[in-house]
């Protein structure tokens, strides 16, 4: 079963989780934050290939600072476009709070430690590139003492930033990662977020990757963008489109009871099959709550010959409050796992968890034998793993996954509803163990529908604890081994440990024990 390999963790203590309604209130104000600093920007227009301003009022042009990598000098206050500075450094130094920093398209090798609410925008796609040549420390996870090499640094020790927002953005480490390390004692992300707020849009992080030697690394590593916070302090960040390629581990982080994210219509590749580290797309580790949603996650599979080792896509433990929709993941070893242990701190306190209308596909298992086998590795679309709060697993499709669409390992109390499996091993899994709890209990699995698996449609395996699953309605039909099997032993139905009721089997004579549909 799978175990998170991560050894990211925190000792700080968890705040009372804001609730469905705080989350919602929060993602509108991310928005219309987001629609606002825009303002500015649309008050200037290409016409005849110059920008030429149009009409703004005063305060918003004073607010409003010009670089340019081929055309600036720093020098005065670079407020007009026909003076800009050269760098971003020397426009930070320059902005009053509430600022926006307007770049022009370049490459600017810079580190950036910014410590102000101000927002940085590339006025080219994809052609505003931040690319250092080097990176020293510039923070340090203070609740773990890891020192934080980060090509963009927010962080202000002495008080909260609540609005410090990049857009248009190229973060490039690939010259940085080559040079700046030795060791695993160090973190290189490309954006870290330290107990301050924000918003990342259409940016793109790449090239967080230290030298191959280095890629093993569970402590000190590569990360695309990481939001953090210390004990008693508190970190919002909206991530909208924003694309992450060429990392070491994690392509984006959010970790800490203080922290919340928003991560929407943004994508995540991993390197592929890999013997050099187990990646995940994304790790969600002890947040207080995540909205994610429209993202799609590819590309993280470890085939290295240490045993039971996984790369996830999307990897959540002991988060608060989650709330995963309508994404797409593939090609991962688990597309997406959710678990909880409390051997790995921070836990942060129980909140509901909705997992709905996710496509989950083409799970892996590029591990050498003896563990690339169905029961023995991974490739499995969807993991709870040990929970017993609150799980809604709605009305997802998972699909030609190496071993399980959908698995239940060690999980009490989840609703499993109006969910596909096809073509997987096994279309939907229930039993144990967890990597924490030994069986699955009191779970109830309605209106599924499995088909086309090569082995069991649904399969209840019983460890001697494994009991009282309700599985209603659901429906089965072209599956290779039984369309239903129900190993355990018990006093309920059909002298299983479980109740079945109303299934529905295209062909009974291919069910164990026989009258389950």
């Amino acid at each position: 079963m799978p175990v998170p390999l991560d050894a990211t963790a925190s000792s700080s203590t968890a705040p009372g989780d804001g609730g469905r309604r705080a989350r919602r209130a929060a993602t509108h104000a991310r928005t219309r934050y987001a629609r606002s600093i825009l303002r500015p920007i649309t008050a200037f227009a290409l016409a005849g290939g110059a920008l030429v301003v149009l009409a703004a009022p005063a305060s918003a042009a004073s607010a409003l600072l010009y670089v340019s990598a081929s055309a600036g000098h720093n020098t005065g206050s670079c407020s007009t476009q026909a003076m800009p500075c050269a760098t971003i450094t020397y426009a930070l130094a320059h902005a009053a709070p509430g600022a926006t920093i307007l770049v022009a398209a370049g490459t600017y090798p810079e580190q950036l430690t910014i410590t102000r609410n101000v927002s940085i925008v590339g006025r080219a796609a994809g052609r505003v590139v931040l690319e250092p040549e080097t990176v020293v420390q510039n923070d340090v996870a203070t609740d773990s003492s890891v020192p934080q090499f980060a090509i963009v640094d927010i962080h202000d020790p002495g008080g909260s930033l609540a609005d410090v927002n990049l857009e248009n953005l190229v973060i490039n480490g690939s010259e940085a990662g080559a040079s700046s390390f030795n060791s695993c004692s160090d973190n290189f992300p490309g954006v870290y977020y330290h107990d301050a707020s924000g918003l990342l849009r259409a940016d793109t992080i790449t090239g967080m990757e230290m030298a191959p030697d280095l890629f093993g690394c569970q402590t000190g590593k590569g990360v695309g963008a990481l939001v953090a916070s210390d004990a008693g302090r508190s970190s919002t960040v909206t991530m909208a489109r924003v694309t992450v390629r060429a990392f070491q581990k994690n392509g984006l982080e959010c970790i800490d009871p203080g922290t919340a994210c928003i991560i929407e219509h943004s994508g995540v590749t991993g390197i592929g099959p890999t013997t050099l580290t187990a990646q995940n797309g994304v790790e969600i580790w002890g947040v207080r709550w995540l909205d994610f949603m429209h993202n799609k996650v590819t590309g993280d599979t470890y085939s290295g010959p240490s045993g039971p080792a996984q790369a996830t896509g999307l990897l959540i433990l002991n988060a608060g409050s989650v709330d995963v929709r309508s994404n797409k993941m593939s090609a991962n070893d688990i597309d997406l796992y959710a678990g909880e242990d409390a051997a790995f701190t921070p836990v942060a306190p129980a909140g509901t968890w909705t997992i709905r209308g996710n496509r989950l596909t083409g799970a892996t298992d590029d591990a050498p034998a003896p563990w690339n086998v169905v029961g023995g590795g991974y490739g499995d679309g969807l993991v709870l793993d040990s929970t017993s709060n609150d799980v809604e697993v709605e009305h997802n499709r998972a699909g030609t996954n190496f071993e399980y669409g959908i698995a239940l390992y060690g999980v009490h109390g989840a609703t499993v509803h109006g969910n596909g499996a096809h073509r997987d091993a096994d279309g939907i899994y229930v039993g144990g163990p967890g990597s924490v709890a030994a069986a699955s209990t009191g779970n109830t699995l309605r209106g599924n529908r499995a088909f086309y698996n090569t082995d069991d449609g649904i399969l209840a395996a019983g460890t001697g604890a494994d009991s009282g699953n309700t599985f209603l309605g659901n429906t089965m039909h072209h599956n290779g081994g039984f369309e239903a099997e129900d190993r355990s032993t018990g006093t309920h139905s059909d002298h299983t440990a479980n109740f079945w009721v109303h299934d529905h089997c295209s062909n009974p004579t291919t069910v164990s024990p026989a009258a389950l549909c």
